[in-house]
């Protein structure tokens, strides 16, 4: 693997580390009952996003869906195992004469 041919001085370094900086997360208020959210998100509190309330079902029966999808993506993506080609002549293991 080859190498840098020279050193990289404090300067270049630095530089090209100057975006690597955090930035603070932009946060909003809620228009109905007034919690900290990110913004373009729906509350947490009261699951309203603007002026809509988009969190019409409970939790329980969000989980419930959430699990079905996830166990239904499962099986739908589960592939049957191929079958290995065995070698018909004893003492050839490991062994690709085709």
């Amino acid at each position: 693997m080859p190498l840098p041919s020279f050193r990289s001085s404090r300067s270049k370094v630095r530089r090209r580390r100057s975006h690597h900086a955090l930035k603070p997360q932009q946060v909003a208020v809620c228009a109905k009952c007034e919690a900290i959210l990110l913004q373009h998100r729906a509350c947490k509190n009261c699951g309203a996003y603007g002026d809509r309330n988009v969190a019409k079902k409970g939790a329980a029966e969000v989980k419930k869906a959430i699990a079905k999808t996830v166990k239904t993506k499962a099986v739908k993506s589960a592939k049957p195992a191929k079958a290995v080609k065995s070698s018909a002549q004893p003492g050839h293991e490991g062994h690709n004469h085709e």
